[in-house]
């Protein structure tokens, strides 16, 4: 466990410290990518049979496996278009307290869209007995849009507080933001919604489905890293 720690500190460390060294796109390309990658491994735990005792990828539920296999070809797409176009450095608008209330008020609203669906994703023992099939599943489908509308719009806020810039430095944020972003692994935050969902001990019944839209929460994600990447007047 501590070296799983270790390792994923390590690997934070090195993917803040890459977007701050100017390597921006290629960065973003290795964040979007571990999106296909959790993708893929979802799509395999639904292509094989329930088991709850093998060894990797044991699951006691069955389900489509086609809409994770969608998101990593749509992510795939998003490479190709974050590596194939080319700049359009945006706009300078020089770093203000604007700036930084997009970058509280967005990195606030992107965390806070993670737990303010708890609540319709893991109701309590007592509520669970008396809820039918059904009436679960539209509560964790209503849980996942609120998680997907409240991620977009703090992505859209921090995409905004991007655009700071300083005379010495003209991609300050653009590094910054994405910089902070990879440290504390918050591009992870759609996988780790999905695992919740499948894996949970407080989940009574999986929708497949519902989790992949969760895991579609990538989208807006990897839209989020390129943009930020095409408006670079340096990216690499």
């Amino acid at each position: 466990m501590i070296i799983r720690l270790l390792l994923a500190g390590f690997v934070s460390f090195v993917s803040g410290f890459c977007y701050l060294a100017g390597l921006v796109r290629l960065v973003s390309g290795l964040l979007i990518g571990f999106g296909v990658l959790a993708a893929v491994s979802f799509a395999i735990v639904f292509l094989l049979p329930p088991n709850t005792d093998r060894l990797l990828f044991p699951l006691s539920a069955s389900g489509a496996s086609w809409p994770f296999f969608l998101i990593a070809l749509l992510l795939i797409l998003l490479i190709v278009w974050l590596f194939l176009k080319k700049s359009d450095p945006a706009e300078e608008e020089y770093l203000s307290a604007r700036h930084l209330k997009f970058l509280s008020g967005g990195l606030l609203l992107y965390i806070a869209s993670l737990f303010i669906p708890i609540a319709l994703w893991f109701p309590s023992d007592e509520k669970r007995l008396t809820l039918e099939i059904s009436s679960q599943e539209t509560m964790v489908l209503v849980g996942v849009c609120l998680y997907l509308v409240g991620s977009a719009a703090g992505l859209l806020l921090l995409y905004r507080a991007s655009k700071g810039t300083t005379a010495d430095h003209p991609d300050l944020m653009r590094r910054f933001i994405p910089a902070f972003f990879a440290f504390f692994q918050l591009d992870k935050m759609p996988a780790l919604v999905a695992y919740l969902l499948i894996y949970s001990e407080d989940v009574q019944f999986v929708f497949p489905k519902i989790a992949a839209l969760a895991l579609a929460g990538y989208l807006p994600v990897g839209i989020f890293l390129a943009k930020t990447c095409f408006d670079s007047r340096s990216v690499s």
